[in-house]
């Protein structure tokens, strides 16, 4: 039975994902989410407007994974020690805060406040998620005992995202991306923190 081997389906083309992400960017940036449209992305993208279907059934769902490519995407280092644990994290928060993604995340972040929807997929799946990474860095650091147990991770890791975002905003880029002003801001926060904890009676 010649005839009975099945045809198998195209294999994925993984490329396609990320030319269709970087298109969708590129739409959000230009038109915003109110004038963000999917076929205008296949074009950017020069993929077959089914092929997005095929993997993001809806348009609001291609919008958040487009904005959520322009976060952190943190994960938890768990090195063991606060200093490592910043300086891992610390190149993706300070490249979230740099041009152009910050522009297009705070034209579409406000923007965003339209859609009730997206606005709260993106603030669960994106912000949310990065600032508990951030916060169980503080928390494991209070932990082992780095920090003053009485430290509140919530707080600690609002303050070192508003350094950097502060320096972002009222220095320039630059202190914030380069290395060595990394390790500062890093050095800073872990003395900062670690000069909190004092011994009572």
């Amino acid at each position: 039975m010649g005839s009975a081997t099945h045809l198998r389906g195209r294999r994925r083309d993984p490329s396609i994902d990320a030319r269709v992400l970087q298109a969708a960017v590129e739409e959000l940036a230009e038109r915003g989410i109110a004038g963000f449209a999917t076929n205008s992305v296949a074009t950017r993208a020069g993929v077959d407007k089914r092929g997005i279907y095929a993997r993001w059934p809806d348009r609001d769902r291609l919008v958040l994974d487009a904005l959520g490519s322009l976060t952190a995407g943190l994960t938890v280092p768990a090195t063991g020690e606060l200093r490592s644990d910043l300086l891992a994290i610390v190149p993706a928060v300070a490249a979230v805060f740099t041009s152009p993604r910050i522009d297009i995340l705070q034209r579409c972040v406000q923007e965003a406040q339209e859609y009730p929807a997206i606005y709260a997929a993106f603030r669960r799946d994106s912000i949310d998620r990065c600032m508990a990474v951030v916060e169980d860095v503080f928390r494991s650091a209070a932990g082992r005992g780095e920090i003053d147990g009485e430290l509140d991770p919530v707080l600690a890791g609002e303050a070192f995202i508003g350094i950097l975002l502060t320096r972002a905003n009222f220095i320039g880029q630059a202190a914030i991306s380069e290395p060595g002003q990394q390790r500062a801001i890093v050095e800073f926060v872990v003395r900062a923190v670690g000069s909190s904890k004092t011994e009572r009676s």
